[in-house]
């Protein structure tokens, strides 16, 4: 049943929810039916393990590239037990060879490596070949890079060192020197088919892990650093990330959540049944929705940040649903009824061409805010404001970002670069940090999705 976990490990490395009980399902089906019959098997594996239908393309792709392999080991397998009448016909044929040279006085060279043996009897190699990729931890391939070197270690461990030493030897009679050149052809070949096996496991193993590895890395690569062709991929692990929170806080918006034992209701509830504890009472907390305020600074390469900080924010619609938003660069610019009415990422594309990157200036973005939002800011609002401080050189107006910091439930201020450059040049973070109740970095999408997860779990 080796091949059977092989394959629901492989099944899950290409992003199939599998659970350890559905595992277990699907190997005792096969058990019970076995894989002699290749539709049943495939049907069966399905019904156990494919929940989804957006899955069946993967699962189908990866069914025909391995059940391949179990089918070439089983045919090895039964060449063990049973010749069949070819192999029959073949060895007879060799030894017929062997002893008509005999009986003409002349001599048989034989191979002396254990490989060479077994290639100088054309025996199938398939089975050795699995049982050799596994010991090399052959599933555990990610890269394309990686075929060659797996094949060569494969051709180690078959006998290939020992194979090689037997052909560089100087033969010592003509029937040797044909022996090493049938050798030679033979051990090439064997590659060939090794190769194949290679290439055959990277595209059920390392295909679907290079996209989760290229996944693990855009999580935490510098936001400001991306290029524009992972954009793509970055929205969408965004909103993966977003939905997964939002899960997490879905049942949150009951607005209830179970508190302390309430004894005295406790007490009445069960006062029919002469003290005995049939019903528990608790006593309900009130949990309120996060009303928030962001303020994004679109100017050079924030506004990269500031691009996937607004995604993740109205993808959390369902748990954060009161929202109003501004960018800036010098004029602050509300962009709330913008993110509503249109699709997010044509909205953001919009956003981004109209005012992003144009020179900085917070006095005046926070005089504009001023204008337009500090009276709708009281001790239930947010306000996050995501920039890097860096002013050039002009009037700040703390005074303005000190009215905000004490009307406000708590201000975050996120800023994209790291802490090291914090006012250095003309960065003027110290001047706002003490009327923050959070100043935090703000680089990749694992720093976006922790300060969100606290602005959930602390609402």
């Amino acid at each position: 049943m080796r091949f059977i976990a092989d394959f629901i490990g492989a099944l899950r490395e290409a992003g199939l929810p599998i659970s350890p009980a559905e595992s277990l399902d699907a190997i005792k089906a096969i058990e019970l039916l076995g894989l002699e019959s290749r539709a049943t098997a495939k049907s069966v594996l399905a019904l156990t393990l494919v929940k989804r239908q957006q899955d069946q393309a993967t699962y189908h792709e990866l069914f025909e590239l391995y059940f391949a392999n179990i089918e070439n080991a089983k045919e090895s397998d039964d060449d063990d037990t049973l010749e069949s009448p070819a192999a029959t016909d073949k060895q007879q044929s060799q030894r017929q060879d062997q002893e008509n040279a005999e009986a003409k006085g002349g001599s048989t060279a034989t191979a002396g490596s254990v490989l060479g043996q077994s290639l100088a009897q054309q025996e199938d190699m398939a089975l050795a070949i699995a049982q050799a990729a596994k010991a090399e931890d052959l599933s555990s391939i990610v890269f394309f890079t990686q075929k060659n070197h797996f094949a060569y270690k494969i051709m180690q461990r078959l006998g290939g060192d020992e194979l090689s030493a037997e052909l560089r030897a100087k033969p010592d009679s003509p029937e040797q020197k044909r022996l090493q050149d049938q050798l030679a052809q033979a051990r090439a070949r064997l590659l060939e088919q090794v190769k194949d096996y290679v290439e055959q496991q990277y595209l059920i193993f390392a295909r679907h892990k290079g996209v989760k590895f290229r996944e693990d890395h855009l999580q935490q690569a510098k936001l400001s650093q991306l290029e524009h062709t992972d954009y793509a991929l970055m929205q969408r692990l965004v909103q993966k990330a977003a939905r997964k929170l939002a899960t997490q806080h879905s049942r949150r918006r009951l607005t209830r959540k179970r508190g302390q034992l309430d004894v005295r209701k406790t007490l009445a509830a069960n006062a029919a049944f002469d003290g005995a504890l049939f019903h528990t009472r608790w006593k309900a907390t009130r949990v309120e929705r996060p009303k928030i305020m962001v303020i994004c600074d679109v100017s050079g390469s924030v506004s990269r940040v500031a691009r996937f900080l607004l995604l993740f924010l109205y993808s959390l619609q369902d748990v954060i649903p009161k929202v109003r938003s501004f960018v800036f660069a010098s004029d602050m610019i509300e962009v709330t009824s913008l993110l509503q009415q249109e699709d997010i990422e044509s909205a953001l594309e919009k956003i981004m061409q109209r005012w992003g990157g144009l020179s900085t200036d917070y006095g005046k973005a926070l005089a504009g805010f001023q204008e337009q939002a500090l009276t709708s800011i009281d001790k239930k609002t947010t306000v996050i404001l995501l920039g890097d401080a860096r002013n050039n050189e002009g009037d700040g107006r703390t005074d303005i970002w000190q009215k905000v910091y004490r009307q406000s439930k708590r201000v975050l201020w996120l800023n994209p670069e790291q802490r090291n450059s914090w006012d250095t040049g003309d960065s003027i973070m110290s001047e706002y940090s003490p009327w923050c109740s959070s100043v935090e970095p703000c680089r990749n999408l694992k720093d976006i999705e922790g300060i969100f997860s606290r602005i959930l779990k602390y609402s």
